[in-house]
């Protein structure tokens, strides 16, 4: 029993680690060296590391799968966007051309790439790793002294942030008091309530299911199949993420903004539909899935530290490509080096003074735009 939880903080451990790297060093949201700064580990991890252990124990205690997983994954992204850092509203960007895609006061075409990236990499993505060499946790993990503490620590993140941002950051950057719009605030508040009753229905009917229920099958894939897998996987990616990279430039306004929500919208339904088509889901095409959504994104990111000359965080982000690919394929050679884990933070420390390089998303809105080739 001891050991059972020790494997289970070990997993949360995990998750937390991998979500909140992911999210922010693997797109340059922050850059590897600043996760070492104080603000950066009270704040942002600590936003991420606790936002994922609430959706950790809503995923054990009730059986969710992981497509309630995506719901989730779709609340968290309004939630941070749309609330704690206010990338929604603000109307000049250095990724963004002014006014592009703007409607009632929102930045529609960011948001919709920003939620839905949330969804699928910061949440999504960062199960599907963990899930691949931890074993599922069975049951609740946070009680309800817990919830009191993570909750009262995210309350004053979500008040304190958007403040600091409207009334401290966005004066300095755009030289007059930033205040979203109310119908602005309105509809994403609106999408957020829609958005909760939605993940409770869900919560709802998974608690029903019993845990052989939701086991996978371990029939027979083709190598055909697994190959198709990772192509599907990788035209997705490169579909989503190439247009943004390049500004969406020559799309007009709404011809990006519905590229945007059918690519996100009906691409997880058509992929689901065709794996259910192709001989459902077991493990061995999980793992495949997880690798190719991984090897994509780790890729482009190696690639962009790559044209911005920031070598470090290049070899950084290039070593966690490894070590993801490690969990995912349950090859733990490098993760058990106590040595490379040393030198990683070295590393950090080294390049904590360097000069910010140019992110994937601009979701703190700093350098915003990546460098195009």
């Amino acid at each position: 029993m001891g050991f059972e939880k020790q494997l289970s903080w070990r997993r949360c451990l995990a998750l937390v680690l991998v979500g909140a790297w992911n999210a922010e060093a693997v797109s340059m949201g922050t850059f590897p060296y600043e996760f070492l700064h104080p603000a950066n580990i009270f704040v942002t991890f600590m936003y991420y590391a606790l936002q994922l252990l609430i959706i950790e124990d809503l995923y054990s205690r009730f059986k969710l799968s992981y497509r309630d997983l995506f719901l989730i994954g779709i609340l968290f992204g309004l939630l941070e966007e749309g609330v704690l850092t206010l990338t929604f509203y603000i109307p000049v960007t250095e990724w963004l051309k002014p006014g592009y895609g703007r409607i009632l006061g929102i930045n529609t075409v960011w948001a919709t790439f920003l939620t839905f990236f949330h969804a699928t990499y910061t949440v999504t993505l960062t199960f599907l790793i963990i899930d691949r060499f931890f074993p599922r946790n069975r049951g609740p993990l946070l009680n309800r002294r817990a919830y009191a503490l993570i909750l009262s620590y995210l309350l004053v993140l979500y008040i304190g942030n958007p403040i600091h941002v409207a009334f401290t950051v966005m004066p300095s950057q755009l030289h007059f008091n930033f205040k979203p719009k109310i119908e602005a605030i309105l509809i994403v508040a609106f999408l957020i309530v829609i958005l909760m009753f939605t993940v409770a229905s869900r919560i709802r009917k998974s608690s029903y299911r019993s845990y052989t229920t939701v086991s996978l099958p371990q029939q027979s894939i083709n190598q055909r199949a697994l190959i198709s897998d990772a192509c599907i996987i990788l035209l997705m990616s490169a579909a989503w993420f190439l247009p943004y990279m390049h500004n969406y430039e020559g799309f007009p306004e709404t011809i990006a903004l519905l590229y945007s929500v059918s690519l996100a919208t009906l691409g997880p339904l058509a992929f689901s539909w065709y794996l259910k088509r192709s001989g459902g889901v077991n493990e061995k095409r999980l793992t495949i899935i997880t690798a190719s959504l991984v090897s994509f994104y780790m890729s482009l990111s190696v690639y962009c530290y790559f044209l911005s000359h920031d070598y470090i965080s290049m070899f950084i982000i290039a070593v966690t490509f490894i070590l993801e690919l490690e969990l995912v394929f349950k090859r733990p050679l490098l993760l058990s080096s106590p040595s490379l884990i040393r030198g990683t933070i070295s590393l950090l420390k080294v390049n904590r003074g360097k000069n910010k390089r140019k992110p994937l998303t601009n979701r703190d809105n700093r350098a915003s735009q990546p460098p195009n080739s």
